[in-house]
């Protein structure tokens, strides 16, 4: 029985780019469960979530041939970063809600339907911080880029990205120890980069 092996992200871009529907499909669904996750963290609103990773992807389809080779992820959720902050001016910030009650969409089916009363209640610390800080915090620890990534995505120096993580961390323990979810110093491990 023959396996089959997964093609890289650069070889389903360079398809893509050759006009390969299947490709698209495929890029698609890999970055689907990401953009999705970014964009419910960045705009906290179900129905402006669903428009933003829709657009995400029109986006990156639209502007493949502007692609230059470099590792497709941090390009296709710079993408999504920049629209989902482009969406949030429009809106005038929009109002972060929680989602209680609403049915999980399809790509966050992986997820708990139960949130912990701790992840409420970083949810709604996160809302409440500057959003420089929150999203350079979703792309870190929720996404996992890297704070070089993470510059690039918010077009700022590396230190502006250091510091806003650093800064963004401290708010957020802050409010979480005010509100007696998190006792202490903020944890050493914490403070680091990876």
């Amino acid at each position: 029985m023959h396996a089959s092996i997964d093609p890289t992200d650069e070889t389903l871009m360079r398809q893509s780019l050759s006009g390969d529907l299947l490709a698209r499909e495929k890029l698609a669904e890999r970055f689907l469960p990401d953009i999705y996750r970014l964009c419910r963290y960045l705009l906290r609103n179900h129905s402006a979530v669903d428009d933003a990773v829709q657009e995400c992807f029109l986006r990156v389809f639209r502007y493949l041939k502007r692609w230059d080779g470099r590792p497709p992820r941090p390009w296709i959720l710079t993408i999504a970063y920049n629209r989902c902050v482009t969406l949030r001016q429009q809106a005038g910030r929009i109002r972060h809600e929680a989602f209680p009650g609403e049915p999980i969409h399809q790509a966050m089916q992986h997820e708990s339907l139960v949130e912990s009363e701790l992840e409420k209640a970083i949810a709604s610390a996160l809302a409440s911080i500057r959003p420089e800080f929150k999203d350079a915090l979703v792309l870190h620890h929720v996404l996992g880029q890297s704070v070089e990534d993470i510059a690039i995505q918010m077009s700022v120096p590396l230190g502006t990205a250091k510091t806003w993580l650093s800064r963004g961390r401290k708010a957020l323990w802050e409010i979480l120890k005010s509100t007696g979810h998190v006792e202490g110093d903020i944890p050493r491990q914490v403070r680091e980069d990876r």
